[in-house]
């Protein structure tokens, strides 16, 4: 069902930093995430993997959190689906995914990006039984899955008190889920709370418009019993997360690609909304990767040059918008993180965009927008 993997080579031949997936070093591990999607981000099985895999310094698989899944409907019709197989619906919490791995003999709670504040918030939260299921879980080559809410990590939902609810496990070189029933007896068995179920499936039409239909909750996860995993996200909560009229709003298009945030928008715009949009990404993406490989060649060659030398060659040779960047790719920065950074300040207000507007080369007109009713 699942590609096997033990290390980086198994994964760096199967993707592309031009499809937005990125191999970041950290400190005493390597992260493998993408960044921006595109029609071929996610071409291929290793690809789909590639949402917050994390390595040792030498290499080795030492986490395998949850794979690239997709909303009802976005790659291909819901009576399409063979909903007799068996599955369960679960809670989707509105938090942020953590999970455990050792880094040099150290338990290290991570997100999708790695040893993030709001990883290191949950780490500081986590009860014993938690930590001891951890530990218990990943000797037995298994990565925990949770889902971490709190007051302090809010998103839309208010949750009152900070809570490390388990989620899932994996095999960390199969890629193989547990049941939910497994999962459910795991938790019981350290005492750990766990992601609710609400049965299955029923009628399809009649499930999609009831979870839509749903407020105070972020939606559903249909977790097959082979590992496929399916989404719905209520109306009520993609419109507040996301503001749906803000389509209209270049800057809001801006921000939403900064912040890797296309994804809760996309399923309710109608077709030709959502191709509009696409298209923009795709045309601000591009840009932001041409200038990306320009910069990248610019570094190195002028690899162990004075930095005076390098930055008269940036004055030269950059337009001055992009000299940050340049900067902080050769001081070992994530180039791909300052470029969103620049994009998430010109989408703070329309005259900021149109500061931006050459060089990403944007063009948007979402005045005569035909939107959904909801």
């Amino acid at each position: 069902m699942f590609p096997h993997i033990e290390t980086l080579d198994d994964v760096t031949p199967h993707i592309s930093y031009d499809n937005g997936i990125v191999v970041s070093k950290r400190d005493g591990y390597t992260v493998v995430d993408y960044v921006f999607v595109n029609n071929d981000t996610f071409a291929n099985d290793i690809a789909r993997e590639c949402r917050g895999l994390k390595f040792d310094a030498a290499g080795n698989l030492i986490a395998r959190p949850f794979h690239k899944f997709f909303n009802i409907g976005e790659k291909q019709p819901p009576e399409n689906v063979d909903w007799s197989r068996p599955h369960v619906v679960m809670d989707k919490l509105d938090g942020s995914m953590v999970h455990p791995c050792l880094v040099e003999g150290a338990m290290v709670f991570m997100t999708r990006m790695g040893a993030t504040d709001q990883a290191a918030l949950a780490q500081r939260h986590a009860s014993a039984a938690a930590l001891d299921l951890c530990a218990d879980q990943m000797a037995k080559g298994y990565t925990p899955i949770f889902e971490f809410t709190s007051p302090h990590n809010r998103v839309v939902i208010d949750y009152a008190v900070p809570a490390l609810t388990l989620s899932a496990a994996r095999h960390i070189h199969t890629g193989a889920y547990l049941g939910y029933d497994r999962v459910v007896a795991l938790g019981a068995a350290f005492g750990v709370p766990v992601a609710d179920s609400f049965g299955t499936v029923g009628e399809i039409t009649d499930f999609i418009a009831k979870g839509r239909a749903l407020s105070g909750v972020e939606g559903f996860v249909i977790a097959f019993e082979d590992g496929n995993r399916l989404k719905l996200k209520a109306d009520a909560y993609v419109l507040r997360h996301k503001a749906l009229a803000g389509v209209a709003y270049e800057k809001n298009l801006l921000r939403w690609i900064a912040n890797d945030a296309l994804d809760d928008v996309l399923p309710i715009l109608n077709d030709a909304v959502a191709a509009r949009v696409r298209a923009y990404a795709d045309q601000v993406t591009g840009k932001a990767r041409a200038h990306l490989r320009m910069i990248h060649a610019l570094v190195d060659e002028f690899e162990g040059a004075a930095q005076k030398e390098f930055a008269l060659s940036v004055q030269a040779r950059l337009d001055t918008r992009l000299h940050s960047v340049a900067f902080a790719v050769r001081a070992g920065a994530d180039g791909w993180a300052s470029m969103m950074e620049m994009l998430h300040r010109a989408g703070h207000s329309e005259p900021r965009t149109e500061q931006y507007r050459d060089l990403f080369e944007m063009a948007w007109f979402g005045t005569d927008l035909v939107l959904e009713d909801l």
